[in-house]
């Protein structure tokens, strides 16, 4: 399961400062991260007066593809947070949440000030730019490096798996053996086709688990 960390505070606390900082450390360390920004605001602006927004509308997603890149639009409703990680980042190891203070998730917590540590969910580092560091959960400006490296160690710990399956958007629970077992199975299947040996990058497959009948 891809571990999902939040980077939670009060408005104009620095989180987003600190979530740059923290995904520029973990590529550095080779952790392949995605990024989620939670927002109370409404997330799809478009509207029948765009070409994209047209086809949202009829309920499709939409992709608006440029030269720098591309934009994802979409109104399906969605029921967890893992749901979506699972959905659009089933590469990553880790996904950074910006926001989402009063979900159930691990959590940094970054101070605007000098308030007492909120009692909500799963904090376990707290980060105070004019503050120190205590190595243990407290982390000053200048510690972002340690900070990544104790999210690494997250994903690439006890909880790491070389192999992941979900069915639809849902993970399938596996142990390390049998998650090794689906990794050598597969890659041992691949190496005997045109392009299959050697690989480096992640492998996706999809698999269309439907009866259909030929007849």
């Amino acid at each position: 399961m891809i571990r999902i960390v939040a980077v939670s505070g009060y408005k104009n606390s620095g989180k987003s400062t600190l979530c740059r900082r923290l995904l520029e450390e973990l590529r550095i360390l080779g952790i392949r991260t995605g990024y989620i920004k939670r927002t109370s605001e409404q997330a799809v602006a478009s509207s029948g007066s765009t070409d994209t927004g047209s086809v949202l509308d009829m309920g499709f997603n939409s992709i608006l593809w440029g030269d720098d890149g591309i934009r994802l639009e979409s109104k399906s409703e969605v029921s967890s947070l893992h749901e979506i990680a699972s959905r659009y980042f089933p590469d990553s190891e880790l996904l950074i949440l910006e926001g989402g203070k009063e979900l159930a998730v691990t959590k940094i917590w970054v101070r605007s000030g000098k308030e007492d540590i909120p009692k909500y969910p799963g904090i376990f580092m707290v980060y105070d730019r004019l503050g120190c560091s205590d190595g243990k959960m407290l982390f000053g400006a200048g510690a972002e490096p340690e900070m990544a490296k104790r999210l690494s160690s997250l994903v690439r710990g006890s909880a790491y798996r070389s192999a992941r399956i979900y069915i639809g958007d849902r993970p399938l629970p596996m142990k390390d053996f049998i998650s090794d077992f689906v990794r050598g199975g597969i890659l041992g299947m691949l190496a005997s086709l045109k392009g299959g040996k050697s690989l480096s990058e992640p492998v996706r497959i999809y698999l269309d688990a439907s009866e259909k009948n030929d007849n």
